[in-house]
């Protein structure tokens, strides 16, 4: 049988304190609430890669937990981004205990050989950071305002910044937004993304998800914004389809935000600091918690070779 193990690995710098200021344009970007539109549309490109949907469903707490699991990841994307001093390094250090016991093998669809996986793989980091660089990209250019003069660059260097601050080597991150463009393109016509049936099943999960105590109004608007700006081919491989009426509820969503968003007070934007101060005595008694059951960083343990 053969066996795939060659992955370059991230390493983080562990002096490295927080990478951004106030006015950056990743902190303008990030920092407005319909950013959250954007959230289950980042999950579905995100698992649509299959090594990353394969490391979901045999590790994430996310079908148990969904909740829990994602205030866990929404709680460290905050401290990353607006953190200050060594509040990011924690956040970082806290993700990559969790991915410390994510490996294992991806059976591949001939049945001849399996690949191994694991979430430090640096491939695996660029494509969930390209999820991230594109979904914010798409939401706040339709929902807040396009692109102003030097803008667009400069949220992508911050980007660039945040992947080599979470220990990506730089020859690997896309250098400009021409060739982060290329690298999408290649990825999303490559044929490999939506090409298992996790990745299939992952992304139908997290497209459907509903629980009793999620209201289905809040859902929905998630739903149909991930479906609605997902690439076409991406949905296709995925087998996610969107509905007529869908489309039209979200067209209205569109229109409703270009009325009234802006109408919003400007300090919309610092509800992250403000979630962060209040995180240790008000909100960090459950989020610390969250956070240690992801378990004490220890040594990446091989992968059981598959028989």
């Amino acid at each position: 049988m053969k066996v795939s193990t060659n992955a370059v690995l991230a390493v983080r710098d562990l002096d490295s304190d927080a990478p951004f200021r106030r006015g950056s344009a990743i902190r303008r970007v990030v920092g407005e609430p319909v950013m959250a539109l954007a959230l289950e549309r980042a999950l579905v490109m995100c698992v649509a890669h299959p090594k990353v949907a394969a490391a979901v469903k045999d590790h994430s707490r996310f079908r148990r937990q969904p909740v829990g699991r994602l205030w866990v990841t929404v709680d460290a994307a905050l401290r990353l981004v607006f953190g200050s001093g060594r509040v990011p390094t924690e956040a970082a250090e806290q993700i990559y205990r969790t991915h410390d016991r994510i490996n294992g093998w991806l059976p591949a669809a001939d049945g001849t050989s399996d690949e191994a996986y694991t979430a430090h793989d640096v491939t695996l980091l660029v494509w969930v950071w390209a999820a991230l660089v594109d979904s914010c990209t798409v939401a706040y250019t339709r929902w807040v305002a396009p692109w102003s003069a030097g803008e667009a660059d400069a949220f992508y260097d911050d980007m660039c910044t945040f992947a080599r601050f979470f220990g990506i080597p730089e020859p690997v991150i896309p250098s400009n937004r021409g060739h982060f463009a290329a690298y999408l393109e290649e990825m999303v016509s490559g044929g490999e993304l939506g090409s298992t049936e996790a990745s299939r099943q992952v992304a139908a999960e997290i497209v459907s998800f509903s629980r009793w105590y999620a209201p289905r109004p809040v859902l929905e608007p998630l739903r149909r914004a991930a479906l609605a700006t997902l690439d076409s081919r991406l949905r296709q491989a995925l087998g996610l389809v969107t509905s007529e009426r869908d489309q039209q509820a979200f067209e209205r969503l569109e229109r409703f935000l270009a009325a009234f968003y802006h109408h919003l007070p400007g300090w919309r934007v610092n509800l992250p600091y403000l979630y962060l101060s209040l995180r240790q005595p008000v909100v960090g008694f459950w989020a610390t918690w969250a956070s240690r059951s992801l378990g004490e960083r220890r040594p990446v343990p091989p992968p059981p070779r598959p028989p």
